[in-house]
């Protein structure tokens, strides 16, 4: 289990320290190192993550919780998260309502008829009508 570290001053028992004097260039007193011990014991460590902050104080256990499809393990010092897949497919819907599901990883094949003919170039699909190219609103 976590400890807050345990500590010994000779009359302080909160903190009188304010701000940083990083070169006070005079001799610390025991009010200065006895401040310092508390500053150091009771410092925190801030933990941010999508919907707020925490701080966590010395001696404090932080938790990695899983969510939906997530899961946390600890092995000695090393913290593995896992995650399942959330995918979901699609769904192709035709101009006759008609669908046609894609599972995840599948493959929606397309196939010409009535005289139209589909291929790619590209990653691009081509659609052609042996009659030739329409606008969408031309009848």
């Amino acid at each position: 289990m976590p400890t807050k570290a345990k500590i010994v001053t000779r009359s302080q028992s909160v903190s009188t320290i304010t701000a940083d004097n990083l070169n006070k260039n005079e001799p610390l007193t025991f009010e200065d190192i006895d401040s310092t011990l508390i500053n150091l014991r009771d410092a925190t460590h801030a933990i941010a993550a999508d919907t707020g902050s925490k701080d966590v104080e010395q001696g404090e256990t932080l938790t990695i919780a899983g969510g939906t499809g997530i899961s946390t393990s600890v092995t000695g010092s090393t913290l593995t998260i896992e995650g399942t897949s959330q995918a979901q497919g699609i769904t192709v819907q035709a101009p006759d309502s008609s669908t046609v599901a894609v599972t995840d990883g599948g493959t929606l094949e397309l196939a010409g008829a009535g005289g139209i003919t589909i291929d790619t170039t590209g990653g691009v699909w081509n659609i052609e009508s042996s009659t030739g190219w329409r606008k969408f609103n031309e009848q």
